[in-house]
């Protein structure tokens, strides 16, 4: 199964968040994760988001991964969430 993480995080690969995700990629070793930090880079995906797009359609699963100290989501993952609509 292939696994598209979109970690909403402006921490990148240190946020706390993100791993609950590399605990289950290192338990469930079969399944193909992508991560993709959308917080930390939508500077980069609002110039040109395809590889984000094109790692979403191939895959079985999608998984939003975001902080909720706030109880909503980021402003980057609102931001991500345009973006895609645009496309």
């Amino acid at each position: 199964m292939k696994i598209c993480v979109l970690n909403g995080s402006p921490k990148g690969n240190y946020s706390i968040s993100l791993q609950t995700i590399l605990f289950l990629e290192k338990k469930f070793t079969k399944e193909e994760f992508k991560i993709f930090n959308i917080g930390q880079q939508i500077k980069k995906f609002e110039k040109d988001a395809k590889e984000v797009i094109d790692g979403m359609l191939e895959s079985d699963l999608i998984i939003f991964v975001y902080p909720v100290y706030t109880f909503i989501a980021p402003s980057q993952v609102h931001r991500f969430i345009e973006i895609i609509k645009e496309k």
